[in-house]
């Protein structure tokens, strides 16, 4: 009997984005979203994008999808609607633990 494979975490598309931003300094063009993607000993997608393919994940940053990188804080996590989200962080508790200081 084999057992089941692991599931990779998944994560929005934005978060791809976000690290190409903080080494840019700025929001990207598709060209320059492609050039960083393509870049490196590694494609960040796996294979290299075109400029039309960087073009469409910058306009789709809600899009789930599967990054062995994901770091803890940028997972998805499936939860219950009426409970928190294990990695979400209140404003409000934020805001009173920095008032109490």
């Amino acid at each position: 009997m084999s057992t089941p494979a692991a599931r990779l975490p998944k994560m929005m598309i934005g978060f791809v984005v976000r690290r190409c931003v903080v080494e840019l300094g700025r929001r990207p063009t598709a060209a320059e979203f492609a050039a960083w993607a393509n870049g490196g000993p590694a494609n960040i997608f796996g294979r290299p994008i075109s400029e039309a393919e960087a073009g469409l994940i910058l306009r789709h940053q809600a899009r789930l999808v599967t990054a062995r990188s994901a770091a803890d804080d940028e997972q998805y996590v499936e939860f219950d609607a009426l409970a928190a989200a294990p990695n979400v962080v209140r404003l409000a508790g934020v805001r009173a633990a920095r008032a109490r200081r």
